[in-house]
């Protein structure tokens, strides 16, 4: 680590931080987001005098900083005032089109040197990224004042309420997708369009034609979503709140499918250097273009601040607590009721079969895939998600207790925990630990 890198590092720390999000990403897809969150960074995507001030990412985990959030606050405010969040919805789809189209012409131009395609990826990536920052930084906002002024019009079940009043009007790829299926279109043909959408990572395989069968086995009969009664004071946010719900889904679907349609350029850099593709996740993007390349472990830590970049192997956080000491971890509630049950804690989706009847699914947070174990379980306990989200989403259309955003969830309780998970307070607590 350069002097540089230790005074990036040494700012950062300065903050309070907590666990917020999982997400397996190593020294590849961080260096994708890395320098998106400036001022100069926002600047490219229209968004003038937005900044996030830093961001930390430690062996699997994104860590929220309140006081960096928070910062924050008031210029997004401000520019609320004057702009609406379809604006970046609208200006994202632009720049999807072009991008796409960017990305389809370098991989089947054969004049391009493979350095300039590498370049040319990277600030499309980039600019992904500051879309990707920019919702994130609206929730804070968004979510706030919804939770501060829904209660004067709203004086139960609040967090439902809310859920289901920013259920967003436009549809998302997977619903899109699950559409096709209902009206009959042959899978080969949704493979082709769809099969980016199982690669979350960068490097993951896409949908097999097996995987959509199952898929569309257990697809419901689609139900149109009913808004419940919004106050006229409250129409405007929650329209801003059902905007950037959609955003919050898009932005990463165009980040994933630009990353995976370029998969032909990053498999001739693989082989320019003598690295399996897999491999590529081990190395930072800007090393693929210098040539210079440093390959890091699955254990990294990215520190961002003012555009400032620190990547070591590594956590950076100290443990402060024994986890085992830790008896209950406290989330949303995303439906209410009370059950008790044994803990199955599913980190991916090859772990989904383990659940069984009557099971508490524990996960950072389900998916589609996810879709036979949720009916198998007793409830749901996530570490991430907000109340549109589609562990929320679920456990209302079947009715299980489920609690969101516990953060820790998966740290705190293991496989063979019982555990008693009330939703009506939204608090999971371990009842007796698996010897």
């Amino acid at each position: 680590m350069n002097a540089k890198e230790r005074e990036v590092l040494k700012k950062a720390l300065k903050y309070e931080w907590e666990p917020w999000l999982k997400r397996n990403f190593y020294a590849f897809m961080m260096s994708l987001l890395t320098e998106t969150c400036s001022k100069k960074a926002f600047v490219k995507i229209g968004l003038s005098g937005w900044e996030l001030k830093s961001f930390i990412f430690t062996e699997g985990h994104w860590y929220w900083s309140d006081e960096i959030f928070d910062s924050a606050v008031p210029n997004l405010k401000n520019w609320l005032q004057h702009h609406h969040i379809s604006e970046i919805s609208d200006s994202l789809e632009i720049f999807y089109a072009e991008s796409r189209a960017r990305v389809l012409s370098l991989c089947s131009d054969k004049k391009i040197p493979l350095v300039k395609k590498l370049s040319i990826l990277e600030d499309v990536f980039h600019r992904t990224g500051s879309y990707i920052w920019s919702a994130h930084m609206l929730e804070h906002v968004i979510w706030g004042e919804l939770k501060k002024k829904t209660p004067k019009y709203v004086k139960s079940d609040l967090d439902k309420y809310i859920g289901d009043a920013s259920y967003p009007d436009k549809k998302n790829m997977l619903e899109l997708m699950e559409d096709e299926m209902r009206a009959g279109i042959d899978l080969n043909i949704i493979r082709k369009k769809y099969s980016w959408m199982r690669v979350r990572d960068g490097f993951a395989a896409p949908y097999s034609l097996k995987e959509l069968r199952e898929h569309k086995a257990n697809l419901k009969k689609h139900k149109a979503h009913i808004y419940p009664e919004i106050p006229k004071p409250l129409a405007n946010l929650y329209k801003e709140a059902r905007e950037l719900v959609y955003l919050r889904t898009r932005r990463t679907d165009v980040f994933y499918e630009l990353i995976f349609l370029s998969r032909p350029i990053l498999k001739e850099a693989a082989k320019k250097y003598g690295i399996g593709f897999q491999d590529l996740k081990y190395y930072q993007f800007k090393d693929l273009i210098s040539g210079k390349l440093k390959k890091y472990s699955d254990r990294i830590s990215c520190i961002d601040y003012e555009g400032g970049v620190c990547m070591l192997d590594g956590d950076i956080f100290a443990k402060n607590k024994n986890e085992q000491e830790i008896s209950e971890v406290k989330g949303t509630i995303a439906q209410m009721g009370c059950v008790k049950g044994t803990a199955k804690v599913v980190l991916g989706i090859k772990e989904v079969s383990k659940v069984k009847p009557g099971d508490i699914l524990v996960t950072y947070m389900t998916s589609p895939d996810f879709l036979a174990a949720m009916k198998k379980a007793a409830a749901f306990v996530t570490n991430e998600g907000g109340l549109t989200c589609h562990a929320a989403i679920i456990a209302r259309e079947l009715k299980k207790p489920c609690v969101i955003g516990t953060k820790i969830a998966t740290k705190i309780i293991k496989d063979g925990d019982l555990v008693e998970v009330d939703a009506n307070k939204g608090i999971v607590r371990i009842i007796k630990r698996a010897k």
